[in-house]
């Protein structure tokens, strides 16, 4: 799995010290005249509660690499906006992986998956021959075969959200007792949110919630 931030939201005025770039426009939203780091840390309980609205000033592109169609399924939600793609492969998932033996049954229902959508695809095109548009019959096979695509297919996102959205996602997904692969992506995306932005959320950790 990999995160990388792409793109951010930049002042375009000078940047005060102690504060990154989002952190700033945060900051200069709240029209205070407070020292914008002495600011935020001031409200910080009323940024991740009450004012969260603010925190819809600053936005981030995250780019996820590695991930289940099942964990991106958890992306697109939240407020954020996705494009994807799939990628070849399937992601292992962790409690699998450890075993060499449940790996390879694993491998192996994947690859027989895979096998058993190419006929129903070939069978899905022939019945439906009588379709005269070649495209529109392509794209109803493809769409059919596709329900057989596993949860663990490979895929990579493009996201955009507010900070907002971003520690929303964090929130509900970082608990212990989340789904194992999400919960990940979700410890993920705080790594890199708060070398982005350590004063907004900072206050995020494992499981945990200011």
């Amino acid at each position: 799995m990999q995160v990388e931030l792409i793109a951010a939201t930049a002042l375009r005025v000078p940047v005060a010290e102690g504060v990154t770039q989002g952190e700033g426009v945060v900051a200069y939203a709240l029209l205070s005249d407070e020292p914008p780091a002495a600011l935020l840390r001031r409200h910080a309980d009323d940024l991740a509660d009450s004012r969260a609205h603010m925190l819809e000033h600053a936005s981030a592109t995250l780019h996820i690499r590695g991930i289940s169609r099942d964990a991106a399924a958890a992306v697109r939600g939240h407020g954020l906006a996705v494009s994807e793609r799939a990628a070849n492969g399937a992601v292992i998932p962790a409690a699998i992986a450890a075993d060499e033996e449940l790996t390879r049954l694993f491998e192996a229902a994947v690859e027989e998956a895979e096998f058993v959508r190419g006929e129903l695809l070939h069978a899905l095109e022939e019945a439906m021959a009588g379709e005269p548009n070649a495209l529109l019959r392509r794209k109803r096979s493809r769409e059919a075969a596709d329900a057989l695509v596993p949860a663990a297919a490979a895929t990579e996102l493009v996201a955009t959200g507010t900070y907002r959205a971003w520690r929303e996602f964090i929130a509900a997904h970082n608990g212990r007792f989340q789904h194992e692969e999400i919960r990940q992506l979700a410890l993920a995306v705080l790594e890199v949110m708060q070398r982005e932005a350590p004063l907004l959320f900072g206050d995020l950790a494992e499981g945990e919630r200011r």
